[in-house]
């Protein structure tokens, strides 16, 4: 990877991962058993089928829906009607998002990446109230701006909002590198745009036997920060 001066990052399975508590708390009334270990073992599936119809042009809510599907037929296979739940969660995002699990490793990096004076922005397809969250969760402090598309109408693979965390960090696009989980909205379309790439499959187990355009794929913050600090200390090279 040449170059870098910027980091743009995705926002959920990249900083935060999902609540699964939070998950079952909403399934529960709908479901006597909930069963989270399915949930984690089907992530794979719901990947799968969230990258099939972005790449498709569904858009972010038709892949989150797709995502969260699978995840509620595997985690709660006694619910009446699979569509009414996953439209319920649909609408809970705007009060309460499922994404928003924070692990340690993830404020290390954020914090050591912010100490050497990199440019950090989140560029994430979300539903209008990211920024909130964000501040919530005592992110924002880190960041730039918080790029969602839910408030700028353009989502992720368009290339327009990967130009606009390029412009936001003040650096070209040949020198921001964009991590992200899904290989269709994060690494084609951050690669088609003219950045660099990293795919980062921490949060979900057995996803690195999905394929990758990315420069690198890696599954924990430790080696995420070690790569990041990597790319743009060769700045000074």
């Amino acid at each position: 990877m040449s170059r870098v001066r910027g980091i743009s990052f995705d926002f959920g399975h990249v900083l935060v991962g999902l609540d699964l508590e939070e998950v079952a708390s909403r399934l529960r009334p709908h479901c006597a058993a909930v069963d989270l270990d399915a949930v984690r073992a089907v992530m794979p599936a719901a990947y799968a089928a969230h990258d099939r119809v972005v790449a498709e042009g569904g858009g972010h809510e038709a892949g989150w829906r797709a995502l969260v599907r699978t995840l509620v037929v595997a985690g709660a296979p006694g619910i009446a009607d699979a569509d009414a739940m996953v439209e319920a969660l649909w609408r809970g995002q705007a009060t309460r998002n499922l994404w928003r699990h924070v692990p340690p490793p993830a404020r290390t990096m954020l914090d050591t990446l912010a100490a050497a004076g990199i440019p950090l922005v989140i560029t994430s397809n979300s539903e209008g109230h990211l920024a909130a969250l964000v501040s919530e969760l005592g992110l924002d402090h880190y960041f730039l701006r918080v790029l969602d598309s839910g408030v700028l109408g353009i989502a992720k693979p368009d290339p327009r909002i990967f130009a606009l965390a390029a412009e936001t960090l003040g650096v070209p696009l040949a020198e921001m590198v964009h991590v992200g989980d899904s290989e269709s909205a994060d690494i084609v379309g951050a690669l088609d745009a003219g950045a660099h790439a990293i795919r980062f499959d921490g949060f979900v187990p057995g996803a690195g036997a999905r394929p990758t355009r990315a420069y690198l794929r890696l599954d924990d913050h430790a080696a995420l920060l070690a790569a990041l600090l990597a790319a743009t200390s060769s700045n000074s090279s």
